[in-house]
């Protein structure tokens, strides 16, 4: 287990075995944006999810620079303006990752990456950069006003450049969009847990980061534990963020999921299958994960929480061939029913249980209870 990880889960474990309860609390409406999703195929081959949900992260959806501008000054944009399309029908905002180097532009353009080669280098000249981003932003100007730049730039395999280029590109962007629109959002490059992430995220802040983004984004993966291990790294996140002045700058988790079992017999992807995750079964383990998931990340501070992802082959909530819905739909579905609008959410650790309680949109009091999960 990773040394950075093991520190952190410790002082959570240690925190909990004090008399005196861990508490989370976030007295704010929790609006219907804060359900946020991602789908990968939502234009070829994915119905609409049958949940409510307001949020919607365009990451491995094929929308990135590498499919937008696969040749230079050739655009291809009939993806994006279907899916911009089905937000504006349903009345989902997007998140719009920027980033994924085409190879043509990219600072090294054999170099491996996630996904083709070069895609995780930075562009080798910044006024290809610059052309992608207003090109974009004039485009979908009224249409898409959230912007992330980049995705998991503390994870190699999808960033090979520097943090100072990763300031520059950040900072250039936020130029651009706001010139175009000063309503537009710009979210941090959100780093990914395990590894040097929160440290990253502070060596990012330091270098100038924090003058050119209006949320900072994280992604709170936990994938060998249980949803109660993302507490302590958003403390950790939180407190880098009051350490560089942006306390009060809202924190969203745009990426978190877990492995979840495959009720139609499809076989798991390799890389997760021997990726050290934790397998969960189709019920109640993904279901309990997916509400406690949702309520204390919210109760510890976290505005917005994008699940990955709903057609995703091993971490679907669909089944990845029959595409028919997993039981954690309904919990989806029931969640979003209890805490769409609720306030006063205030989680409490107690001994060996979970209790948070909050106010309806009706004004009734409610509560949800579980037992300590173990890790």
């Amino acid at each position: 287990m990773n040394k950075l990880i093991a520190l952190l889960l410790g002082t959570f474990l240690v925190a909990c075995t004090h008399a005196a309860p861990v508490q989370e609390s976030n007295p704010a409406k929790i609006p219907l944006q804060y359900f946020g999703l991602h789908i990968h195929r939502a234009d070829a081959g994915t119905a609409w999810p049958s949940v409510p949900f307001g949020s919607w992260r365009l990451w491995d959806a094929y929308a990135g620079w590498a499919q937008l501008e696969p040749t230079q000054g050739k655009w291809n944009f009939s993806k994006l303006d279907r899916y911009v399309g089905m937000a504006k029908l349903t009345n989902v905002e997007i998140l719009l990752p920027l980033a994924m180097t085409p190879n043509w532009a990219s600072a090294r353009p054999q170099e491996a990456s996630a996904y083709r080669p070069g895609n995780s280098a930075e562009p080798g000249d910044i006024e290809d950069w610059k052309n992608y981003v207003s090109t974009v932003g004039q485009r979908y100007k009224g249409k898409i006003r959230q912007y992330e730049i980049w995705n998991e730039p503390s994870d190699h395999s999808h960033y090979t450049g520097d943090i100072e280029k990763l300031v520059e590109l950040t900072c250039e962007a936020h130029r651009i969009l706001k010139e175009i629109d000063p309503e537009i959002i710009i979210v941090s490059p959100a780093s990914a847990g395990g590894g040097r992430h929160i440290e990253y995220l502070n060596r990012f802040l330091a270098a100038g980061g924090k003058d050119c983004v209006d949320v900072i984004g994280h992604h709170f993966y936990v994938f060998r534990y249980s949803p109660e291990a993302m507490l302590p790294m958003i403390r950790q996140v939180k407190a880098v963020m009051k350490k560089h002045g942006i306390g009060k700058m809202p924190l969203w988790n745009t990426e978190t999921g877990w492995w979840i079992e495959n009720g139609d017999g499809t076989p798991d992807h390799p890389m997760v299958a021997k990726g050290g995750w934790k397998k969960l079964s189709l019920a109640p383990e993904a279901s309990d994960y997916l509400l406690h998931a949702l309520i204390l990340a919210r109760a510890a501070g976290v505005d917005r929480f994008y699940w990955y992802a709903w057609d995703n082959g091993s971490l679907g909530m669909i089944e990845a061939t029959s595409k028919a819905p997993k039981p954690m739909v309904d919990t989806w579905r029931q969640t979003v029913a209890r805490l769409q609008n609720a306030s006063q959410l205030q989680c409490t650790q107690m001994s060996q249980m979970w209790r948070c309680t909050f106010v309806r949109q009706d004004g009734q009091g409610d509560q949800i209870s579980w037992p300590i999960a173990k890790n």
